[in-house]
């Protein structure tokens, strides 16, 4: 369900952050471009300023997962790929890579099992720390004597900043801030919702398990199909966008499909 590593390519870029190793694939690269979907005027400097936010973001959603796990002392490496990004458990074994960040620097522990609720506070810590930086920026925004005005465009919300003093005669850097605050505020509400592989799919499946260990699996994968379904449709009646409603209309079907090879099509409830 979209959750394997990708393999690797020769185009792939390798970097470390805060002792853990990043690898982007080029397909990340061409998501991002896709997604900005921009054209007109300065479409190039947009484009720009949207890969910039987009891949800023997407990045410390990983640390969010990552630095979540070594609190929990597991080790983790970051990979960006065309879905999104990936913070997995574990060092990637063609890195080679060591520092006194990770416990394999100095020493053979192996981290045990997760329990289902440090599988909830690592899912959460993506998100969480999205919203963080929302917060964060928001703060600076009026820190310059600025405003963040909340409008609808249609049914949905959103926060228009408007930057203070001279910042506010800067074109550019009102559109890194706009797209960083967007990015921030409906990347980490869509991946609350409870759609597998998502935070909020992962979050609902540890839940369940704990109240039903032997159907939990069942009523998580009904519940993402359910979800992911609606969510497809609010994304291509509502909000008008084609690739949201592809996505989740795939997350919807790949739980159709788990569920019936798992020989669970009729509802738990």
């Amino acid at each position: 369900m979209f959750i394997a590593e990708p393999p690797r390519t020769p185009f792939d870029l390798d970097f470390q952050i805060l002792g853990f190793p990043v690898r982007i694939h080029p397909f990340f690269w061409l998501a991002a471009v896709l997604t900005g979907g921009l054209g007109g005027r300065d479409a190039a400097i947009r484009l720009l300023i949207w890969v910039v936010a987009f891949f800023v973001s997407i990045l410390i959603h990983e640390l969010g997962h990552a630095l979540m796990m070594r609190r929990f002392g597991r080790q983790s490496h970051i990979v960006l790929y065309a879905m999104g990004g990936l913070a997995i458990e574990g060092r990637p074994r063609d890195f080679g890579f060591g520092s006194a960040w990770s416990f394999d620097s100095y020493t053979g522990f192996q981290p045990r099992q997760r329990t289902p609720q440090e599988q909830i506070l690592i899912s959460a810590a993506g998100p969480g720390i999205q919203f963080l930086l929302l917060g964060a920026i928001v703060a600076m925004i009026y820190a310059t004597r600025g405003t963040v005005h909340v409008g609808f465009d249609g049914v949905l919300p959103y926060l228009e900043p408007e930057l203070g003093g001279e910042l506010g005669n800067h074109l550019n850097l009102h559109r890194l801030v706009d797209r960083f605050i967007q990015i921030n505020l409906y990347w980490p509400i869509i991946n609350l919702l409870p759609v597998l592989p998502l935070d909020g799919g992962q979050i609902a499946l540890q839940v369940l398990l704990q109240q039903d260990p032997w159907g939990g699996m069942q009523r998580a994968l009904w519940l993402s199909m359910i979800a992911g379904g609606a969510m497809a449709i609010f994304g291509f009646l509502v909000m008008h966008q084609g690739l949201t409603a592809m996505l989740f209309a795939s997350l919807a079907f790949s739980s159709y499909v788990t569920l019936q090879q798992m020989g669970g099509g009729r509802r738990p409830w």
